[in-house]
């Protein structure tokens, strides 16, 4: 049986590699966290904690060239951004955003369909905040999506002011050891009422920070 501290410094280590592949300013904590980790009730809380004191500093300082070294996939700065699917019907979108999860598994992968994306939406975890390119670039070096799991848990719900779906996942992260977490949740994409088009991803964790790091297999 793997030690829990082995399992917590692997899991504090993907965690601090999201702050490093999606660009989380160093903020100094929002939000309070008592002293057991376990007991914070988000990543963004954990994080913070963590790293306002000189040991996730270290360890952000040790990791870095694991997390983001060796090959990675292949990034968008490249891509041509097709046009625009200016007010698709509510049927089309929920066929889109459908295949998205079940066919190519975009909460890992990244590989969403962007033309039903406005190019100033704004994607939220529970760490932080990020432009459509910068959550692309950052997902695809966080996880391995081949090794990862998503599945889609009941219907996608489309109406012209939202999508809402939930989601089972289990996530490799690309770092040493391959560490895999699973969690559960719910995402929440807002609509631009005039274009159709998605302006706000919204993700959010049926767990907490210490229940997911206990989920850690190797």
């Amino acid at each position: 049986m793997v030690d829990l501290c082995f399992v917590f410094v692997l899991v504090l280590l993907a965690l601090i590699a999201v702050r490093d592949a999606r660009g989380l300013s160093a903020e100094p904590p929002t939000t309070r966290c008592s002293s057991s980790i376990a007991r914070c009730t988000s990543r963004s809380a954990f994080l913070r904690a963590l790293t306002s004191n000189g040991f996730g500093a270290a360890l952000v300082t040790c990791i870095t060239p694991a997390v983001t070294g060796g090959p990675l996939p292949a990034l968008a700065d490249n891509d041509v951004i097709k046009p625009k699917l200016y007010n698709i019907s509510d049927e089309k979108l929920k066929n889109i955003i459908t295949a998205d999860i079940a066919e190519r598994s975009f909460l890992v992968s990244a590989d969403l369909t962007r033309e039903a994306y406005d190019e100033k939406s704004l994607f939220t975890d529970e760490i932080d905040s990020y432009p459509i390119d910068k959550w692309i670039k950052g997902t695809k070096k966080l996880f391995v999506a081949e090794k990862s799991r998503v599945d889609l848990v009941g219907d996608v719900k489309v109406s012209p002011e939202k999508v809402e779906f939930r989601f089972d996942e289990d996530l490799m992260f690309r770092i040493p050891f391959r560490p895999v977490v699973s969690l559960s949740g719910r995402v929440v994409l807002d609509r631009d009422p005039e274009t159709g088009l998605i302006t706000a991803y919204r993700e959010f964790w049926d767990q907490d920070v210490g229940t997911v790091l206990r989920s850690a297999k190797f």
